[in-house]
């Protein structure tokens, strides 16, 4: 009973003390209702693929392009890129099929200019370590698809660097 009793008066005794005691939280309890924030963060925007870079040469004219690498299927890669007219400071848009019977490269200028490889040239593309080069290419520009004829613009050489690919063709 003895023992009851201690075990009884020692319950008592901490109860009172906890209840007593200074808590730098408030109090154990309080009447008013607490009240939760949540936030909540959307977006729309898509994200944005992954940057690789490339370079044309063409004559002594060099354009810098931030590019995307498009993975189609095993073996066909496609590159669209944009980058800025040194001469004029416009857009210049780039295009590279690396499609192992169908290569192609084209540069879109501002005013429409269409600057791509002459068909009397083979278009060897290089492929090693994600790097696409090309060498010794004859560009023209206002190429007759039915002729063959065109204005002579340079010759010159390209390099992508692809850091990452998209699944898929371009959108």
């Amino acid at each position: 009973m003895r023992r009851l009793g201690a075990v009884a008066a020692l319950v008592a005794v901490v109860a009172v003390t906890s209840g007593c005691a200074d808590t730098d939280d408030g109090p154990p309890f309080t009447t008013e209702a607490a009240v939760e924030e949540s936030v909540v963060t959307t977006t729309s925007a898509r994200p944005e693929p992954p940057q690789s870079e490339g370079t044309v040469e063409i004559g002594e004219i060099r354009y810098e392009f931030a590019a995307t690498c498009h993975k189609l299927s095993a073996g066909e890669v496609v590159v669209v890129g944009v980058g800025d007219d040194p001469a004029t400071g416009d857009l210049v848009e780039l295009y590279v099929q690396d499609f192992p019977d169908d290569p192609y490269v084209g540069l879109r200028f501002a005013d429409g200019t269409l600057v791509e490889p002459s068909f009397e040239s083979a278009l060897d593309l290089y492929v090693q370590d994600d790097v696409i080069r090309a060498s010794a290419i004859r560009f023209v520009q206002d190429l007759n698809l039915e002729t063959g004829e065109a204005t002579e613009a340079g010759f010159g050489e390209f390099e992508i660097r692809c850091y990452d690919y998209v699944q898929g063709p371009p959108t």
